[in-house]
Protein backbone atom coordinates (compact mmCIF):
# COMPACT_ATOMS: atom_id res chain seq x y z
CA UNK A 1 0.00 0.00 0.00
CA UNK A 2 1.14 3.55 -0.87
CA UNK A 3 2.14 6.03 2.12
CA UNK A 4 -0.58 8.14 0.66
CA UNK A 5 -3.18 5.81 -0.22
CA UNK A 6 -6.56 7.04 1.62
CA UNK A 7 -7.96 3.79 3.14
CA UNK A 8 -11.94 3.73 3.25
CA UNK A 9 -13.50 4.53 6.74
CA UNK A 10 -10.63 5.60 8.02
CA UNK A 11 -12.82 8.26 10.43
CA UNK A 12 -14.63 5.89 11.98
CA UNK A 13 -11.73 3.62 12.08
CA UNK A 14 -9.96 6.00 14.07
CA UNK A 15 -13.42 6.38 16.32
CA UNK A 16 -13.17 2.72 16.91
CA UNK A 17 -9.68 2.46 18.10
CA UNK A 18 -10.37 5.33 20.75
CA UNK A 19 -13.25 3.69 22.29
CA UNK A 20 -11.54 0.48 22.32
CA UNK A 21 -8.38 2.18 24.21
CA UNK A 22 -11.20 3.46 26.42
CA UNK A 23 -12.76 0.46 26.60
CA UNK A 24 -9.00 -1.63 27.58
CA UNK A 25 -7.50 1.09 30.11
CA UNK A 26 -10.81 1.60 31.65
CA UNK A 27 -11.43 -1.71 32.61
CA UNK A 28 -7.44 -2.70 33.65
CA UNK A 29 -8.35 0.66 35.96
CA UNK A 30 -11.14 -0.63 37.74
CA UNK A 31 -9.56 -4.23 38.01
CA UNK A 32 -6.46 -2.59 39.17
CA UNK A 33 -8.07 -0.79 41.80
CA UNK A 34 -10.80 -3.32 42.91
CA UNK A 35 -7.38 -5.77 43.78
CA UNK A 36 -5.44 -3.04 45.48
CA UNK A 37 -8.36 -2.23 47.44
CA UNK A 38 -9.48 -6.15 48.32
CA UNK A 39 -5.81 -6.93 49.48
CA UNK A 40 -5.52 -9.53 46.51
CA UNK A 41 -1.99 -9.47 46.26
CA UNK A 42 -1.65 -10.61 49.96
CA UNK A 43 -3.85 -13.64 49.10
CA UNK A 44 -2.22 -15.05 46.34
CA UNK A 45 1.57 -13.63 47.65
CA UNK A 46 1.17 -15.01 51.01
CA UNK A 47 4.85 -15.41 51.90
CA UNK A 48 6.85 -11.88 52.71
CA UNK A 49 9.94 -12.56 50.49
CA UNK A 50 12.29 -15.10 48.86
CA UNK A 51 15.36 -15.15 46.65
CA UNK A 52 15.80 -12.85 43.64
CA UNK A 53 15.29 -16.08 41.35
CA UNK A 54 11.58 -16.96 43.18
CA UNK A 55 10.56 -13.25 43.41
CA UNK A 56 11.07 -13.17 39.74
CA UNK A 57 8.66 -15.96 39.00
CA UNK A 58 6.29 -15.18 41.08
CA UNK A 59 6.16 -11.19 39.37
CA UNK A 60 6.62 -13.53 36.15
CA UNK A 61 3.35 -15.50 36.93
CA UNK A 62 1.64 -12.27 37.96
CA UNK A 63 2.43 -10.61 34.65
CA UNK A 64 1.54 -13.46 32.57
CA UNK A 65 -2.11 -13.14 34.23
CA UNK A 66 -2.09 -9.56 33.50
CA UNK A 67 -1.62 -10.49 29.47
CA UNK A 68 -3.73 -13.29 29.60
CA UNK A 69 -6.45 -10.61 30.90
CA UNK A 70 -5.82 -8.26 28.28
CA UNK A 71 -5.56 -10.62 25.82
CA UNK A 72 -8.83 -10.39 24.54
CA UNK A 73 -8.60 -6.40 23.68
CA UNK A 74 -5.44 -6.96 21.99
CA UNK A 75 -6.80 -9.15 19.97
CA UNK A 76 -9.70 -7.22 18.95
CA UNK A 77 -7.54 -4.16 18.11
CA UNK A 78 -4.34 -5.79 16.80
CA UNK A 79 -6.61 -7.58 14.38
CA UNK A 80 -10.01 -8.00 14.23
CA UNK A 81 -10.85 -3.64 14.31
CA UNK A 82 -7.99 -3.62 12.18
CA UNK A 83 -9.26 -6.33 9.45
CA UNK A 84 -13.33 -4.88 9.81
CA UNK A 85 -11.94 -1.88 8.56
CA UNK A 86 -10.08 -2.90 5.65
CA UNK A 87 -6.78 -1.60 7.37
CA UNK A 88 -3.16 -3.39 6.99
CA UNK A 89 -2.96 -6.25 9.99
CA UNK A 90 -1.06 -9.34 10.09
CA UNK A 91 -2.72 -13.07 9.68
CA UNK A 92 -4.43 -14.35 12.52
CA UNK A 93 -1.83 -17.27 13.20
CA UNK A 94 1.16 -14.38 12.48
CA UNK A 95 -0.85 -11.59 15.04
CA UNK A 96 -0.88 -14.49 17.88
CA UNK A 97 3.12 -15.60 17.61
CA UNK A 98 3.79 -11.78 17.40
CA UNK A 99 1.66 -11.17 20.60
CA UNK A 100 3.02 -14.72 22.22
CA UNK A 101 6.49 -13.18 21.95
CA UNK A 102 5.91 -9.48 22.45
CA UNK A 103 3.97 -10.58 25.64
CA UNK A 104 6.59 -13.07 26.65
CA UNK A 105 9.79 -10.44 26.35
CA UNK A 106 7.36 -7.97 28.16
CA UNK A 107 6.72 -10.40 31.04
CA UNK A 108 10.36 -11.24 31.43
CA UNK A 109 11.25 -7.68 31.48
CA UNK A 110 8.78 -6.59 34.56
CA UNK A 111 9.77 -9.55 36.20
CA UNK A 112 13.18 -8.92 36.59
CA UNK A 113 12.96 -5.72 37.48
CA UNK A 114 10.41 -5.99 39.88
CA UNK A 115 12.83 -8.62 41.55
CA UNK A 116 15.74 -6.54 41.33
CA UNK A 117 13.88 -3.35 42.78
CA UNK A 118 12.22 -5.77 45.80
CA UNK A 119 16.21 -7.02 46.18
CA UNK A 120 17.67 -3.92 46.64
CA UNK A 121 14.36 -2.90 48.87
CA UNK A 122 14.98 -6.08 51.47
CA UNK A 123 18.59 -5.30 51.45
CA UNK A 124 18.89 -1.54 52.17
CA UNK A 125 14.91 -0.88 52.47
CA UNK A 126 12.40 1.58 50.50
CA UNK A 127 15.02 4.12 49.62
CA UNK A 128 17.50 1.91 48.11
CA UNK A 129 14.14 0.15 46.40
CA UNK A 130 13.39 3.80 44.85
CA UNK A 131 16.83 4.36 43.91
CA UNK A 132 17.28 0.97 41.80
CA UNK A 133 13.70 1.41 40.12
CA UNK A 134 15.51 5.18 38.79
CA UNK A 135 18.17 3.59 37.89
CA UNK A 136 16.02 0.89 35.55
CA UNK A 137 14.26 3.85 33.70
CA UNK A 138 17.50 5.24 32.99
CA UNK A 139 18.11 1.59 31.76
CA UNK A 140 14.92 1.43 29.68
CA UNK A 141 16.01 4.49 27.66
CA UNK A 142 19.55 2.98 27.33
CA UNK A 143 18.24 -0.02 26.28
CA UNK A 144 15.22 1.39 24.16
CA UNK A 145 16.39 0.28 20.64
CA UNK A 146 17.08 -3.55 21.97
CA UNK A 147 14.00 -3.46 23.51
CA UNK A 148 11.87 -2.48 20.46
CA UNK A 149 14.04 -5.67 18.62
CA UNK A 150 13.44 -8.29 21.50
CA UNK A 151 9.71 -7.46 22.06
CA UNK A 152 8.65 -7.14 17.83
CA UNK A 153 11.02 -8.98 16.32
CA UNK A 154 12.24 -5.54 14.30
CA UNK A 155 15.39 -5.74 11.99
CA UNK A 156 17.79 -3.55 11.05
CA UNK A 157 17.66 -2.35 7.19
CA UNK A 158 20.58 -1.55 5.30
CA UNK A 159 18.68 0.69 2.89
CA UNK A 160 21.26 3.65 2.00
CA UNK A 161 19.96 6.91 2.76
CA UNK A 162 22.83 8.91 0.67
CA UNK A 163 20.43 10.95 -0.79
CA UNK A 164 18.27 11.81 2.40
CA UNK A 165 22.10 13.04 3.73
CA UNK A 166 22.42 15.00 0.81
CA UNK A 167 19.38 16.69 1.59
CA UNK A 168 20.27 17.51 4.96
CA UNK A 169 23.34 19.14 3.72
CA UNK A 170 21.84 21.34 2.30
CA UNK A 171 19.37 22.14 5.04
CA UNK A 172 22.52 23.28 6.96
CA UNK A 173 21.49 20.22 9.61
CA UNK A 174 23.06 17.54 11.10
CA UNK A 175 20.63 14.53 12.57
CA UNK A 176 21.56 12.30 14.93
CA UNK A 177 22.54 8.49 14.24
CA UNK A 178 20.03 7.00 11.91
CA UNK A 179 19.26 3.26 12.41
CA UNK A 180 16.07 2.07 9.93
CA UNK A 181 14.50 -0.76 10.96
CA UNK A 182 11.76 -3.14 9.24
CA UNK A 183 8.33 -3.41 10.61
CA UNK A 184 4.92 -4.55 9.44
CA UNK A 185 2.69 -2.25 11.10
CA UNK A 186 2.12 1.10 8.87
CA UNK A 187 1.54 2.77 11.78
CA UNK A 188 5.72 2.42 12.98
CA UNK A 189 6.57 5.73 13.65
CA UNK A 190 10.55 4.73 14.87
CA UNK A 191 11.16 7.68 17.10
CA UNK A 192 14.25 8.96 19.61
CA UNK A 193 16.15 6.32 21.76
CA UNK A 194 19.10 6.30 23.74
CA UNK A 195 20.24 8.78 26.68
CA UNK A 196 20.04 12.76 26.13
CA UNK A 197 23.78 13.18 24.52
CA UNK A 198 23.92 10.07 22.76
CA UNK A 199 20.63 9.92 20.70
CA UNK A 200 19.59 7.66 17.91
CA UNK A 201 16.76 8.54 15.52
CA UNK A 202 14.90 5.40 14.62
CA UNK A 203 13.33 5.62 11.26
CA UNK A 204 10.79 3.06 9.53
CA UNK A 205 12.14 1.79 6.03
CA UNK A 206 8.82 2.09 4.58
CA UNK A 207 9.73 5.60 4.78
CA UNK A 208 12.49 5.78 3.34
CA UNK A 209 11.16 4.09 0.47
CA UNK A 210 8.06 6.06 -0.06
CA UNK A 211 8.76 9.38 0.96
CA UNK A 212 10.88 11.78 -1.23
CA UNK A 213 14.45 12.21 0.03
CA UNK A 214 13.84 15.95 0.83
CA UNK A 215 10.52 14.90 2.72
CA UNK A 216 12.61 12.25 4.43
CA UNK A 217 15.16 15.02 5.66
CA UNK A 218 12.87 17.37 6.84
CA UNK A 219 11.62 14.98 9.46
CA UNK A 220 15.24 14.17 9.98
CA UNK A 221 16.08 17.31 10.61
CA UNK A 222 13.28 18.32 12.88
CA UNK A 223 14.15 15.44 15.05
CA UNK A 224 17.71 17.24 15.35
CA UNK A 225 15.91 20.76 16.23
CA UNK A 226 13.99 18.33 19.03
CA UNK A 227 17.69 17.11 20.51
CA UNK A 228 19.71 20.37 19.71
CA UNK A 229 17.01 22.37 21.17
CA UNK A 230 15.89 20.32 24.48
CA UNK A 231 12.80 19.54 23.74
CA UNK A 232 13.26 15.62 23.79
CA UNK A 233 15.63 16.24 26.71
CA UNK A 234 12.87 17.93 28.56
CA UNK A 235 10.19 14.80 27.91
CA UNK A 236 12.68 12.59 28.80
CA UNK A 237 12.99 14.15 32.16
CA UNK A 238 9.54 14.86 32.70
CA UNK A 239 8.83 11.16 31.85
CA UNK A 240 11.38 10.03 34.19
CA UNK A 241 10.29 12.24 37.19
CA UNK A 242 6.86 11.40 37.05
CA UNK A 243 7.66 7.62 36.73
CA UNK A 244 9.57 7.68 39.66
CA UNK A 245 7.47 10.12 41.93
CA UNK A 246 4.42 8.12 40.98
CA UNK A 247 5.50 4.76 41.89
CA UNK A 248 7.17 6.19 44.93
CA UNK A 249 3.88 7.02 45.67
CA UNK A 250 2.54 3.70 45.33
CA UNK A 251 4.91 2.01 47.70
CA UNK A 252 3.52 4.52 50.85
CA UNK A 253 -0.16 3.35 49.96
CA UNK A 254 -2.16 0.73 51.90
CA UNK A 255 -0.80 -2.56 51.62
CA UNK A 256 2.13 -1.41 49.56
CA UNK A 257 5.74 -2.03 49.91
CA UNK A 258 9.10 -2.66 48.46
CA UNK A 259 9.84 -5.81 50.45
CA UNK A 260 7.74 -8.66 49.44
CA UNK A 261 6.03 -10.10 45.99
CA UNK A 262 2.81 -9.20 47.41
CA UNK A 263 3.75 -5.74 48.94
CA UNK A 264 5.54 -4.88 45.02
CA UNK A 265 2.17 -6.46 43.56
CA UNK A 266 0.03 -4.15 45.08
CA UNK A 267 2.45 -0.74 44.17
CA UNK A 268 1.96 -1.75 41.17
CA UNK A 269 -1.51 -1.93 40.84
CA UNK A 270 -1.63 1.82 42.41
CA UNK A 271 0.84 2.33 40.06
CA UNK A 272 -1.33 1.78 37.47
CA UNK A 273 -3.80 4.11 38.97
CA UNK A 274 -1.22 6.73 38.85
CA UNK A 275 -0.20 6.11 35.40
CA UNK A 276 -4.13 6.72 34.04
CA UNK A 277 -3.74 10.13 35.86
CA UNK A 278 -0.28 10.63 33.62
CA UNK A 279 -3.07 9.33 31.06
CA UNK A 280 -5.40 12.08 31.40
CA UNK A 281 -2.72 15.18 31.78
CA UNK A 282 0.47 14.38 30.35
CA UNK A 283 -0.98 14.59 26.52
CA UNK A 284 -1.43 18.66 26.79
CA UNK A 285 2.04 19.13 27.31
CA UNK A 286 3.01 16.56 24.68
CA UNK A 287 1.00 18.73 22.27
CA UNK A 288 2.52 21.92 23.00
CA UNK A 289 6.15 20.41 22.28
CA UNK A 290 4.65 19.01 19.05
CA UNK A 291 3.77 22.78 17.79
CA UNK A 292 6.96 23.88 18.86
CA UNK A 293 9.10 21.67 17.65
CA UNK A 294 7.42 22.34 14.09
CA UNK A 295 7.44 25.99 14.48
CA UNK A 296 11.56 25.26 15.16
CA UNK A 297 12.09 23.55 11.81
CA UNK A 298 9.53 25.69 10.03
CA UNK A 299 11.39 28.90 11.41
CA UNK A 300 14.35 28.01 8.65
CA UNK A 301 12.64 27.06 5.88
CA UNK A 302 11.68 28.47 2.44
CA UNK A 303 8.03 28.55 1.06
CA UNK A 304 8.43 25.52 -0.95
CA UNK A 305 9.87 23.13 1.64
CA UNK A 306 6.91 24.03 4.25
CA UNK A 307 4.31 23.41 1.67
CA UNK A 308 6.56 19.73 1.82
CA UNK A 309 6.44 19.73 5.38
CA UNK A 310 2.92 19.91 5.76
CA UNK A 311 1.97 17.34 2.73
CA UNK A 312 4.81 14.96 4.90
CA UNK A 313 2.46 15.52 7.56
CA UNK A 314 -0.76 14.48 6.18
CA UNK A 315 0.76 11.46 4.29
CA UNK A 316 1.60 10.55 7.83
CA UNK A 317 -1.08 11.23 9.88
CA UNK A 318 -3.26 8.45 7.13
CA UNK A 319 -0.47 5.92 8.00
CA UNK A 320 -1.75 5.89 11.63
CA UNK A 321 -5.63 6.03 12.19
CA UNK A 322 -6.10 8.88 9.77
CA UNK A 323 -8.05 11.82 11.51
CA UNK A 324 -6.83 14.88 10.08
CA UNK A 325 -9.64 16.58 12.62
CA UNK A 326 -11.11 15.75 15.98
CA UNK A 327 -13.30 17.61 18.61
CA UNK A 328 -11.07 19.58 20.97
CA UNK A 329 -12.90 17.77 23.99
CA UNK A 330 -11.78 14.38 22.48
CA UNK A 331 -8.31 15.70 21.73
CA UNK A 332 -7.67 17.52 24.80
CA UNK A 333 -7.79 14.01 27.11
CA UNK A 334 -6.65 11.80 24.61
CA UNK A 335 -4.24 12.38 22.27
CA UNK A 336 -0.65 13.67 22.87
CA UNK A 337 -0.17 14.58 19.71
CA UNK A 338 -2.03 17.00 17.85
CA UNK A 339 -4.71 16.54 14.86
CA UNK A 340 -3.07 17.26 11.49
CA UNK A 341 -5.05 20.61 10.59
CA UNK A 342 -4.39 21.65 14.21
CA UNK A 343 -0.58 21.15 13.17
CA UNK A 344 -1.10 22.73 10.15
CA UNK A 345 -3.11 25.73 11.26
CA UNK A 346 0.20 26.40 14.29
CA UNK A 347 2.47 26.58 11.05
CA UNK A 348 1.20 29.86 10.43
CA UNK A 349 1.60 31.18 13.66
CA UNK A 350 4.66 29.29 15.10
CA UNK A 351 5.49 29.73 19.03
CA UNK A 352 8.70 29.22 20.62
CA UNK A 353 9.66 27.80 23.46
CA UNK A 354 10.73 24.81 25.83
CA UNK A 355 8.30 21.84 25.96
CA UNK A 356 8.85 18.74 26.89
CA UNK A 357 8.49 16.75 23.67
CA UNK A 358 6.71 13.24 23.79
CA UNK A 359 6.36 12.65 27.32
CA UNK A 360 3.29 11.06 27.89
CA UNK A 361 4.55 7.96 25.37
CA UNK A 362 7.55 8.14 26.93
CA UNK A 363 6.21 7.41 30.54
CA UNK A 364 3.70 4.65 29.47
CA UNK A 365 6.89 3.04 27.97
CA UNK A 366 8.99 3.71 30.98
CA UNK A 367 5.97 2.16 32.98
CA UNK A 368 6.67 -1.42 32.09
CA UNK A 369 9.38 -1.44 34.75
CA UNK A 370 6.56 -0.65 37.21
CA UNK A 371 4.67 -3.53 35.86
CA UNK A 372 1.68 -1.23 34.55
CA UNK A 373 -0.16 -2.70 32.16
CA UNK A 374 -1.68 -0.40 30.57
CA UNK A 375 1.59 0.52 28.37
CA UNK A 376 0.02 -1.53 25.68
CA UNK A 377 -3.91 -0.65 26.05
CA UNK A 378 -3.58 3.25 24.50
CA UNK A 379 -5.74 3.70 21.92
CA UNK A 380 -2.49 3.88 19.42
CA UNK A 381 -0.79 0.95 20.36
CA UNK A 382 -3.27 -1.86 21.61
CA UNK A 383 -2.99 -5.40 20.27
CA UNK A 384 0.72 -3.38 17.76
CA UNK A 385 3.55 -5.52 19.70
CA UNK A 386 5.70 -3.33 16.88
CA UNK A 387 4.40 0.12 18.93
CA UNK A 388 4.44 -1.58 22.33
CA UNK A 389 8.27 0.34 22.70
CA UNK A 390 7.96 2.94 20.29
CA UNK A 391 4.65 4.07 20.64
CA UNK A 392 4.06 6.32 17.65
CA UNK A 393 5.75 9.97 17.19
CA UNK A 394 4.63 12.77 15.79
CA UNK A 395 7.16 12.96 12.70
Amino acid sequence: MSITDHPPQTATYARGRLQLGIAGVGTMVLLAGAAASLGLPATVFPEAGGTLLADARALFAWGASLALATLPVEALGGFFVPRAFRRRHPSLVGWILGWMRGALVVTLVMSLCGATTLAAGRAAGPGAAIGVFGILLFAMLLLQLAMARSVAGLRPSQVGLGAVEEELEQLGCTSPRVQVLEAEDEGFTGGIAGLPGREVSVVPVAWVGQLEPRALALLLARRAHLVGGGLRAAGVALAVLWTLGTFAAASILPGAGLASVAGFVTTSLWFTLFSFLGLLVLPTPSRGATRRADARLIGGLGEEDRRLFAETLGALDRLQDDEPERPASVESVFHPIPALESRRRALQAPTGGLAPWHVARTAIYLSIVGMNPLHRLVHCNVGRPELWVFLPADG
